[in-house]
Formats: C-alpha cells, sequence, structure tokens
C-alpha cells in the first residue's frame, strides 16, 4: 500500500467534511494492509482512525486500534522507536478522556522516556506530551503540576518554527486552567492569546479552535454576558458538528453550557432543549 496515496485521498474525504466516507475509507485500507501484511501501513492506519474515534467519543474502538498498533509494532521490534512513543501518546490521550487517568499518564510517561533516550527531547512531541499530562494534572486538580508543564510546552514550542497551532492549544489549555484556578483575566489573556496564534496559524474552523472559543463563552458566562457566551458556545457547537457531528461529548458539554446560559436569561424553553439534548449524548455514549 502507497501510505501516502492513503493520506492524500483521506485528507480530501476530511477537506470536503465527507466524515461518513473517510471513516469506510480508513476501515476498508485497514483490512486491505493487515490482508497483504503491510503491518507498517496498519500502524499508521490505526492511528489516524484511533484519532477519529476519539473525536467520536468512540474510545473503546480507539483503543483496540491502538492496542493492535502497539501489537504490530512490538513485532516488528520497533518497541524503543519513536513511532511506538507516538502510538503509546495517542493511545494516552484516548485513555484520557475516557477517564482512564493512571493509564494515560503511565502511557505518556513511557513515552517521554522514549522520546528522551531518543535526544528528542526538544522535539514538538515532547511539547504535545507536556500539554497532555498537564490536562492529566488538571483533571486531578493538580494545578501548579498541571501549569508547570504547560510552562515546559511552550517553552519547547517557542524554540522551535512552525509550530503555532501547536502554541495555540497550549494557550488554550493554560486559559482553561487560569479559570480552574479563579483567575479571570489571566484566562481571558490566554484565551486571546490562543486566538492571535489560530490566527497566525491559518486556522479558525476546526475544533481545537472550538475549544478556545468556548473558553471565551465560559468568560462571559462568569462575566455575566450571558447572549455573548451563548454566541460562541454556539459558534463552538457549529465548528465540532461540522468536522465529527453532533453525538460527541464535546458537543454535549457546549450543549450544557447554552442550557445554563438560558437559565439565567430566564428562557426555560432554550434551556431545556439545550440540557435534553445534552443528557441524550451523554446516555449514549456512556451506555
Amino acid at each position: 500500500m502507497d501510505i501516502n496515496q492513503f493520506f492524500t485521498r483521506l485528507d480530501t474525504f476530511f477537506a470536503n467534511k465527507e466524515m461518513a466516507e473517510a471513516e469506510t475509507y480508513m476501515e476498508e485500507s485497514l483490512k486491505a494492509a493487515e490482508h497483504s501484511g503491510d503491518l507498517s501501513s496498519a500502524i499508521a492506519i490505526c492511528n489516524e482512525l484511533g484519532g477519529y474515534y476519539r473525536k467520536l467519543s468512540r474510545y473503546k474502538e480507539g483503543a483496540a486500534l491502538y492496542e493492535k498498533a502497539i501489537a504490530y509494532l512490538e513485532q516488528l521490534g520497533l518497541s524503543g522507536s519513536e513511532h511506538y512513543a507516538t502510538t503509546l501518546m495517542n493511545y494516552a490521550t484516548t485513555c484520557t478522556q475516557a477517564g482512564e487517568r493512571e493509564k494515560a499518564l503511565a502511557f505518556f510517561q513511557r513515552a517521554a522516556g522514549i522520546f528522551t533516550e531518543k535526544g528528542m527531547a526538544a522535539d514538538y512531541r515532547m511539547a504535545t506530551l507536556h500539554n497532555n499530562i498537564s490536562s492529566l494534572y488538571q483533571d486531578a486538580a493538580d494545578l501548579p503540576n498541571a501549569e508547570k508543564h504547560l510552562q515546559m510546552a511552550l517553552s519547547i514550542l517557542e524554540g522551535l518554527t512552525g509550530t503555532e497551532l501547536e502554541v495555540a492549544i497550549t494557550y488554550t489549555n493554560w486559559a482553561q486552567l487560569c479559570l480552574a484556578s479563579n483567575r479571570l483575566d489571566g484566562a481571558e489573556e490566554k484565551a486571546l492569546l490562543a486566538l492571535a496564534a489560530f490566527e497566525k496559524a491559518g486556522g479558525g474552523q476546526d475544533t481545537h479552535y472550538a475549544a478556545a472559543v468556548n473558553v471565551l463563552g465560559k468568560i462571559n458566562y462568569i462575566k455575566k454576558d450571558y447572549t455573548a457566551a451563548i454566541a460562541q458556545f454556539r459558534q463552538a457547537m457549529e465548528l465540532i458538528e461540522q468536522e465529527f457531528g453532533d453525538g460527541n461529548l464535546s458537543y454535549a458539554v457546549l450543549c450544557d453550557n447554552t442550557a445554563r446560559c438560558y437559565t439565567q436569561l430566564g428562557d426555560a424553553e432554550l434551556a431545556k432543549t439545550f440540557a435534553d439534548r445534552a443528557k441524550a449524548i451523554y446516555e449514549r455514549v456512556r451506555a
């Protein structure tokens, strides 16, 4: 299999927002690679499809793919390679979103050890690792350690070029941390830095950008500017729906946020509409 051709065609599906076709293409390509014994291509496709499933909150399916990719890497004698570390990172990210924090942290630490051994301590993937580890610490309410890892991520990225998107994601995570520690001014500052970095990267139409817009919505909610918050939450919802539909946990959280705004504005009907939509997604994903 020509893996470059695979990704070129897959990018076309994503660019055209043909998500169902993209999923089918990935699944069929994985079967073809496995059938032909092309384990290298199978590993790459497992990682790509696993990330897609993660965006849809289909964590068990994604975990199974990462387990398969790890087994193939070990079969090829690549258990100490950067490809192995990257797969561990991807698997850990899925574990994080599925609430398996201890498992995720163990995978991240193994990946960090491999990258360090390979002399890649200043690689952008190490910055991604620090971002992800920060999220784990934030979920555990260990905000000092969470902030320390964000600072480490940004320090790496500042020494690299072409990493505006990663910088934007780091500032978005930092804004969320500031909110968690009741530092509203800091949250707003970091959110605006994130949006500026997204613009520099030519972004603004994906789920990473949606996360930054969501933070601004939360800030406006705290400021009691509920109308502005609703506009931002709904903008984020549209961006997520365009890429991955309206059946994932990120979309549900935004529905919940929007419902709270309508409650504050005294619109019980719209508040119930969005709250019910969020509830339906939670029940379906967690079933």
